[in-house]
């Protein structure tokens, strides 16, 4: 069988969605490597597969403050994390090189890679795809194109391509297609959706058991459950769970609440007996049995809560998530409640309104029913497959 090389982004949005495709392979009888922190080990070999541990750029990115000052950086970190990632992983490699580089599009050490020696690639997106015609970044910008870091990674980037036998060209870079590219989106949740071609596959979210690393969870009640979360990499916004017990004490709901890394639950004071607060919690248990997410909108999230069926309030944190948020709103599956008019009374009040509403559950639902009609991680392997047969 082959070799297959995962290369990852290092955060719990762009590794979580390639783990079903990864144990799908190995079941397969593939041998699967994937380059890896250290955080995520237990996740790669929970699937079966080989991490190959690097030291990343972007240090501990899923438990860095993601706040403005952070984010104004982020273009030069993603070359100096392609770069490093190149360099270490051509190292473990050697002469034993794969048969398909599978990477996830902000993965730009797997391209380096990957043209250097002719090897065949898959691009997955976690988020929304990028082809020549659509890039959501264009919708909902990220930074100023005049920021100077931008501009300092764009001049880097550009002397450093013909090194890998790429074109000195940012644009070219950027709207570059692969022959294949795997959205872990359904077509329908995502923006011009039918504006992209036979060269992507959507396969919906790749979700696999995450019990071995996560551990898990059940509910103390027949009440509603509510989850509350903001992510594994949100900041800087600790009050948002203050606000939240406000919100939702001694309510008819059953709160689960993850709080992150950077605050300690001990700091929130006494908490409610309908309340359960921890840094994280295993996130797929709490939803197949929760009424309504209360959640940040990060994608990885946005998926799973509608894989079961779980309506959402979105209150986003960045361009990223607001695209999210207003995507669910568009489409009648949940409400978006912008930052700035969040406070004790409108959290109530949007969670009550979701909750009440017969047609955001029935379209949730629906939703619901079309991603499960398709095995993402069978469709995502046998996506992988046929780029290997192509090579052959």
């Amino acid at each position: 069988m082959a070799h297959i090389a995962f290369f990852n982004f290092p955060a719990v949005g762009h590794v979580n969605p390639t783990l079903g495709v990864v144990e799908e392979l190995v079941k397969r009888g593939h041998r699967v490597t994937c380059t890896s922190t250290e955080y995520f080990v237990p996740a790669i070999k929970a699937v079966g597969a080989t991490p190959i541990v690097y030291e990343s750029p972007f240090g501990e990115f899923y438990h860095s403050p993601f706040n403005e000052e952070m984010m104004a950086g982020e273009g030069v970190r993603c070359l100096d994390e392609a770069i490093a990632l190149h360099k270490q992983v051509s190292q473990y490699y050697g002469d034993d090189r794969p048969d398909v580089i599978v990477h996830d599009f902000m993965a730009w050490g797997a391209r380096f890679y990957a043209s250097e020696h002719q090897i065949p690639v898959v691009r997955l997106f976690p988020s929304y795809g990028v082809s020549e015609t659509f890039n959501i970044a264009q919708k909902f910008p990220w930074s100023a194109p005049d920021d100077p870091k931008i501009l300092e990674m764009v001049e880097r980037l550009v002397g450093l391509l013909p090194t890998f036998g790429l074109p000195a060209d940012m644009g070219a870079f950027v709207t570059d297609v692969a022959e294949l590219g795997i959205v872990f989106l359904p077509r329908e949740f995502h923006y011009e959706g039918d504006s992209f071609d036979e060269r992507f596959v959507f396969a919906g979210p790749s979700i696999s058991d995450r019990s071995a690393f996560q551990g898990s969870w059940q509910p103390k009640s027949d009440r509603p459950v509510l989850l509350i979360s903001l992510g594994t990499a949100a900041t800087g916004w600790p009050e948002f769970f203050s606000l939240a017990i406000k919100a939702f004490a001694d309510s008819e709901w059953d709160v689960v609440m993850a709080v992150g890394d950077h605050i300690d639950p001990a700091e929130l004071g006494e908490v409610p007996a309908n309340f359960e607060v921890a840094r994280h919690v295993p996130q797929l248990d709490v939803l197949r049995h929760a009424r309504v997410f209360l959640t940040h909108a990060g994608m990885n999230s946005t998926m799973e809560s509608l894989y079961h069926g779980v309506p959402m309030v979105a209150v986003p944190q960045m361009n990223e998530q607001r695209a999210n948020a207003l995507r669910v709103e568009e489409l009648g599956l949940g409400r978006h409640l912008p930052r700035e008019d969040t406070d004790v009374a409108t959290l109530r009040a949007a969670v009550d309104a979701v909750a009440a509403d017969r047609s955001v559950t029935e379209r949730v639902s629906a939703m619901r029913d079309s991603m499960r009609a398709v095995d993402g991680p069978t469709l995502a392997a046998d996506t992988v497959e046929k780029r290997l047969a192509a090579k052959d």
